[in-house]
């Protein structure tokens, strides 16, 4: 994830300055603000632009742990990223 240049990020990961928007670190509500979820430290964690998106955007939304687990298990097999990106 990028927080202040997507140019730096492009560059290192051999994307284009377009797919690093992905990559933009965002605050993602672990509880969504419109079921209720607070501005506290235990309900914002840092996620990537994509992430944020699309997690809620699902047919059937996973909560926080469930999703995390998603997550970490395709990132595992290599085929989590939005766009190709090579590892580095």
């Amino acid at each position: 994830m990028w927080e202040t240049d997507p140019k730096i990020f492009s560059a290192r990961y051999r994307v284009t300055d377009r797919a690093a928007l992905h990559f933009r670190c965002t605050a993602e509500h672990l509880e969504a603000r419109c079921d209720g979820g607070r501005d506290t430290k235990e309900n914002v964690v840092a996620a990537c632009l994509y992430c944020n998106k699309n997690r809620h955007k699902r047919k059937r939304p996973k909560d926080a742990v469930s999703y995390k687990s998603l997550v970490r298990s395709r990132m595992e097999q290599g085929r989590w990223r939005p766009v190709t990106a090579p590892t580095g």
